[in-house]
């Protein structure tokens, strides 16, 4: 059966810079706790792209203000979570910000860009009145696996810095 973290650790081992490592480290130890043994099945996938978003906020925040990934509060992290701002927008600035690091959105073989195009993508909602929020292990998909995972992470597991 293959975890959660069996899935960020297949993730971290694609690659990509140290300050992207020590991201990674930090982010693994804040969660394999709680998920330890949790399937990727059901709703592991989004857990799992959660906590990738997770990593990406400490290598965003550690390289903006040239600290290392243990240094980073969990202010800071919220920081670019918080406010009501649509998938979109909060994306948009995500994006901004990896490629002031020099990342190239497109290139594919950019380790860091490979995990951001898994955890960036936009799952539609059905519209309407439709809330899976009520269910905290609802298998649905939709926003951001990075935004959507955190949330669970948080609700489900109580995961903070």
């Amino acid at each position: 059966m293959t975890t959660v973290v069996d899935r960020l650790r297949g993730w971290q081992g694609w690659g990509g810079p140290d300050l992207w490592d020590q991201a990674w480290e930090r982010a693994v130890a804040v969660v394999e706790g709680p998920l330890s043994g949790h399937s990727i099945i059901i709703d592991g996938v989004v857990l799992a792209e959660g906590a990738a978003g997770l990593a990406t906020a400490l290598y965003l925040v550690s390289a903006d203000l040239g600290v290392e990934p243990s240094r980073v509060t969990e202010e800071q992290i919220q920081a670019l979570y918080g406010g009501d701002m649509p998938d979109e927008e909060r994306t948009a600035l995500w994006e901004a910000r990896l490629t002031a690091l020099g990342h190239v959105l497109d290139d594919t073989s950019d380790p860091v860009i490979r995990v951001w195009n898994v955890i960036s993508h936009f799952h539609k909602t059905p519209g309407g009145d439709y809330d899976d929020t009520v269910d905290a292990a609802s298998m649905t998909r939709w926003g951001c696996g990075y935004t959507a995972g955190m949330r669970k992470l948080r609700r489900r597991f109580d995961i903070a810095l």
